[in-house]
């Protein structure tokens, strides 16, 4: 008898742990919800205009550096031009001469230019990169401050980015557009 008091006792207790963690399960459920951040960026006005100031810039560094690029062509050329006559029997020895002191000092003049653009190509290639990732992250700041006001709104615990990592949300989960709208409110 003592025995059966013993199990039921134990019964319950499991019964009570059981159910104590089930409402634990159930009240560890939380709101998840996705956003697309691909989508937010395309529609951000300010990571619009931050785009359309970059691609400026990369206009302008390639325009340089076709101008500089141009300026070794035709250098080069003119050291053809040099050769040329430096190599032509029919012309006098000391015009031949002269040639090939000009395609010494032509050729010095290109080494060093070729340097400059060399070092203003890789310096230029820098500087774009470090303003697009500055442009990226003071962007996603504020896409993860506006998600975090909408996130807030819809007493959401948990936002995903919807794409690649999820392959399935249920459209009313979706913030995406909610997202877009508060940020771009803030540019008006």
């Amino acid at each position: 008898m003592k025995n059966m008091k013993n199990r039921g006792k134990i019964v319950v207790a499991v019964m009570a742990v059981f159910l104590l963690r089930m409402a634990d399960v159930s009240a560890a459920v939380q709101k998840i919800l996705s956003v697309d951040l691909q989508k937010v960026f395309e529609n951000y006005e300010s990571a619009k205009t931050a785009n359309a100031v970059f691609s400026e810039a990369v206009v302008a560094a390639e325009k340089e550096l076709k101008e500089m690029g141009d300026a070794l062509t035709k250098l080069q050329e003119e050291i053809g031009i040099l050769n040329e006559r430096a190599e032509n029997a029919a012309l006098l020895d000391s015009v031949r001469e002269k040639s090939r002191q000009e395609i010494e000092e032509k050729m010095e003049v290109l080494r060093g230019k070729e340097k400059e653009f060399i070092q203003f190509r890789q310096d230029v290639q820098k500087r774009l990169t470090e303003h697009k990732n500055k442009d990226v992250a003071v962007q996603f700041k504020a896409i993860e401050d506006a998600t975090a006001v909408v996130a807030k709104a819809k007493k959401a615990d948990i936002v995903l980015n919807k794409i690649p990592a999820v392959l399935y949300v249920d459209g009313s989960l979706d913030i995406t557009q909610l997202v877009i709208d508060e940020l771009n409110s803030k540019q008006k």
